[in-house]
């Protein structure tokens, strides 16, 4: 009974830091710009092969959010999900042997997955924070991650519970962790070097891409009903990860970073808490749920550079789980390194607000995996 009404603790928790990740930071408010009206429908396709070997009924993941991804080098993919429950299910029900991890990796390897956990003792996470043997105290959400000279680098943001009751999770910091290639053996965890205000989240999305690697965040304006979102980006070099970050000031880069500015272009859409950013065929694409709570619309954005300014604005995707009372959706996530018949992987989570169903259908608590053409996103 302690150890269920704890699980239930903790899902009523990590269910209003969702909800609250769209709703909350609004500093400042302006006229927000409608969305722009789409001709024809979205034609995305689900999958359910991929979807099958990732979220499994047993031996593996049963449930979870998160859903980021990167390409190894070798071509395998690595996922990686935030709080994750591992199990059996039967009939959809979850049944015995269940745990919840605040967070799990997943190697993706020609249709066969191995799932990393445990990594300081049985029940600890993929990735646990210097010191941390509580996890219900202190805990790492995943944010994105890319490759750089034959090692893996994965953000991860350092949680803890810093208050009373279902309000009280509260965001530390941000870590940048340093893995060896093809071993995964975790190298180096430091705090990365952006000393601003803890509601810019860097890391939230990442992409290496020639000289530099683009780091970027996302930032509320206003984060209400009707919420105004944008993105900024930093970059910086292999050898200065740890250390030196320059900030997009909208002309060009400053070590300074209180003058960074928003990427232009994306005023349209709210971006989401969690996004991507990546090429395809010769542009740079910018992939973001629309943060109103329960839109359900997924857009792309084209650019000719890492930093915008960004244009052709798609809705490519409408989840559709919204529709059914008590479940919501959010962080859509692009997974380009997985393309069939001329599409990409799109995949998106879905959740509930009754904490119940999660445990009775565990459908309210699994990703969306969808097939979106690329002609869709590229053309004008």
């Amino acid at each position: 009974m302690k150890q269920n009404a704890l699980f239930n603790f903790e899902l009523k928790n990590r269910l209003i830091f969702l909800v609250m990740s769209f709703l909350l930071l609004a500093p400042i408010a302006v006229q927000a710009q409608p969305l722009a009206k789409h001709i024809k429908e979205p034609t995305a396709v689900e999958d359910k092969v991929i979807a099958s070997k990732i979220i499994q009924d047993k031996a593996g993941v049963t449930e979870g959010d998160g859903m980021y991804s990167i390409l190894l080098p070798d071509g395998r993919s690595i996922f990686l999900m935030g709080d994750s429950y591992t199990g059996e299910v039967t009939n959809g029900k979850r049944t015995k042997g269940f745990h919840m991890y605040r967070n799990t990796y997943h190697i993706y390897d020609n249709g066969k997955v191995s799932s990393i956990s445990d990594v300081q003792g049985k029940h600890s996470s993929a990735a646990v924070p210097p010191g941390v043997t509580d996890e219900g105290k202190w805990w790492y959400w995943p944010g994105h991650g890319f490759v750089s000279e034959n090692k893996l680098y994965i953000f991860q943001t350092l949680m803890y519970q810093g208050g009373e009751g279902m309000w009280g999770f509260r965001y530390k910091e941000t870590h940048l962790l340093e893995y060896e290639l093809p071993s995964l053996r975790l190298l180096r965890n430091e705090k990365i070097p952006f000393p601003g205000a803890s509601e810019v989240h860097y890391g939230m999305a990442a992409m290496n891409d020639g000289d530099y690697i683009y780091i970027y965040a996302q930032v509320d304006e206003r984060n209400d009903w009707n919420p105004i979102a944008h993105a900024y980006v930093a970059r910086t070099t292999h050898d200065k990860l740890f250390t030196e970050w320059e900030y997009y000031t909208g002309s060009g880069w400053s070590k300074d970073h209180t003058q960074a500015v928003k990427m232009e272009g994306t005023d349209g859409v709210a971006i989401s808490s969690q996004f991507n950013v990546f090429k395809l065929k010769n542009k740079y694409v910018l992939l973001t749920q629309h943060k109103q709570f329960n839109s359900g619309k997924v857009y792309t954005f084209i650019a000719d550079n890492p930093w915008g300014p960004w244009r052709n604005q798609k809705l490519i995707l409408r989840t559709k789980e919204q529709e059914i009372k008590d479940l919501f959706t959010y962080n859509a996530m692009a997974h380009p390194q997985f393309e069939k018949n001329g599409r990409i992987l799109v995949t998106y989570n879905v959740n509930t607000s009754v904490f119940s169903q999660q445990a009775e259908d565990v459908t309210t608590y699994r990703p969306r995996f969808y097939w979106v053409k690329k002609k869709e996103i590229l053309r004008p």
